[in-house]
């Protein structure tokens, strides 16, 4: 069966796919934005959201799509206009291919634990929990896990949302998420440069290391469906840790010359915007599905630490 893996040249969607190869997948096709090569896999530089270049990939057999492709937090509250355009209207195109086409293909969409907010900020939440995002990004991903859940119930595809966790630690160039200093007060400091974090350290964040993330995402895609019900939408299994804990972590993994690279420098919007989301996940649901967790933050510090220096 092929495997389509939109936003497949960003990190996520590079260790999905090296997930995959690793299990035996040959017939990998990457659609990004951007131009890339990854080894083994056929890349195809595309807009989602303006090309039609699904069309063709999914006539000739039933394929599994993992949607990563997506404009993130800071960048869509930055450029409603922008993130509405893709988020939006990439998976509306994403599913009218699925509908056209003759097969009947499986789509698991890459969602976020920021699709809650409102009365649930900074408390716990689960599978089951009302949607109220306080942010653009939010916003479209809770419309994308209402689109997958319709789509399903049509019958038009075979979909699942992966509620993801923020996800630490992202190696490379920082992103335009909100959440991005998560990554980068491990990322830089252990690189022996300087970090910003731009929230107190009482912070309480949802995390989850990429390694477990990614898996989590690819053995979503293996659950029978009728195990999901009419709510495709799970949360990959996270684990609760203020800002001061990951900041301990960090001096237990790179020592106190580490932990003096870090600075706190308030930012009010960033701060806002990570306020809004949980603080807890009720992830009962996913576990009970059988996602992999992560056994506690500084075994995915190391992890990261493991990836780099392979």
């Amino acid at each position: 069966m092929r495997v389509i893996v939109t936003g497949g040249a960003g990190f996520l969607g590079r260790l999905l796919i090296q997930g995959l190869q690793e299990e035996g997948v040959e017939d990998i096709v990457a659609i990004d934005v951007v131009a890339a090569e990854i080894p083994g896999c056929r890349v195809v530089q595309s807009d989602l959201a303006h090309d039609r270049t699904l069309d063709e990939l999914l006539k000739e057999s039933p394929c599994t799509i993992f949607h990563l492709a997506s404009v993130v937090s800071a960048g869509a509250e930055a450029d409603w206009e922008h993130a509405v355009d893709q988020n939006i209207g990439g998976m509306l195109r994403l599913l009218e291919s699925c509908r056209q086409s003759n097969h009947l293909h499986k789509v698991v969409f890459a969602s976020t634990l920021a699709v809650f907010g409102g009365g649930t900020a900074g408390g716990e939440v689960g599978d089951f929990v009302k949607q109220t995002p306080s942010g653009t990004y939010g916003t479209t991903k809770a419309i994308g896990e209402l689109l997958i859940n319709d789509a399903t119930r049509k019958g038009h595809i075979d979909g699942r949302s992966a509620r993801l966790p923020t996800v630490i630690v992202r190696p490379g160039a920082p992103n335009a998420a909100a959440s991005g200093f998560a990554s980068g007060m491990f990322r830089e400091p252990l690189a022996g440069i300087p970090s910003v974090v731009p929230v107190s350290e009482e912070t309480v964040m949802v995390v989850g290391s990429a390694q477990n993330t990614a898996t989590g995402i690819r053995m979503l895609a293996e659950i029978e469906g009728s195990l999901l019900g009419h709510d495709r939408a799970v949360g990959i299994p996270g684990l609760s840790a203020t800002v001061s804990e990951m900041l301990e972590v960090l001096e237990a993994v790179g020592g106190p010359e580490a932990r003096a690279l870090v600075s706190l420098e308030y930012d009010a919007a960033t701060d806002q915007l990570v306020q809004s989301w949980p603080a807890q996940l009720d992830d009962r649901r996913g576990r009970e599905l059988g996602l992999p967790a992560d056994p506690n933050l500084e075994s995915m510090v190391r992890a990261y630490v493991e990836m780099i220096n392979r």
